[in-house]
C-alpha cells in the first residue's frame, strides 16, 4: 500500500533525524489515538487511508496494518536490525525482529511498507525473515 509512496529507505537502518515521534496522533479513518508514532510513517499511513473504498473491511484492514507497521518501527528502533550479523545464528533480538516481520506479513503488510517502516532495505529484511520467520510461505506471497 505504501509502495508508491516511498522515500528511499537507508541502507544502514534508522537516520537519527527521523527519530522524532508524534506523540497524540489520530488514524485518519477512526478518530483513535495513538501515542508515540514515528514521524516519518505519518505521511505514509495517511496516505493509505486514503486509498481504501471505505468498506467495513477494508478499515478493519487498514487498522490491523497500521498497527502492524507500528510494531516494526518499534521493534526496528530497539532492535537496530541494521547491526545483526548474518554469519552468525540469529540473536533473541534477531528473533524477536523476525516475529514482528512475520506478523506485519500475516496482516497483508507488503515488503515495501514492511522495510519503509523498518528503515531497512528490502534486501535485509528478506534475509532476517528467512532466518527468523518459520516457514509457512510468507516469501511467497511477497
Amino acid at each position: 500500500m505504501l509502495a508508491g509512496n516511498l522515500a528511499p529507505v537507508a541502507a544502514t537502518g534508522a537516520a537519527d533525524d527521523d527519530a522524532e515521534d508524534i506523540p497524540n496522533w489520530r488514524l485518519p479513518i477512526f478518530g483513535d489515538k495513538i501515542g508515540r508514532v514515528p514521524a516519518f510513517l505519518v505521511p505514509e499511513l495517511t496516505a493509505m487511508a486514503k486509498e481504501l473504498p471505505g468498506t467495513d473491511l477494508d478499515r478493519r484492514i487498514y487498522y490491523e496494518r497500521v498497527h502492524a507497521l507500528l510494531a516494526v518501527a518499534g521493534a526496528a528502533r530497539s532492535a537496530n536490525p541494521a547491526g545483526f550479523n548474518l554469519d552468525e545464528p540469529p540473536s533473541d533480538a534477531e528473533r524477536e525482529f523476525g516475529s514482528v516481520l512475520g506478523q506485519a506479513f500475516h496482516q497483508g503488510c507488503s515488503l515495501a511498507d514492511v522495510s519503509f517502516a523498518a528503515r531497512l532495505p528490502s534486501e535485509r529484511v528478506v534475509a532476517i525473515g528467512m532466518r527468523t520467520i518459520r516457514p509457512t510461505g510468507w516469501l511467497e506471497r511477497l
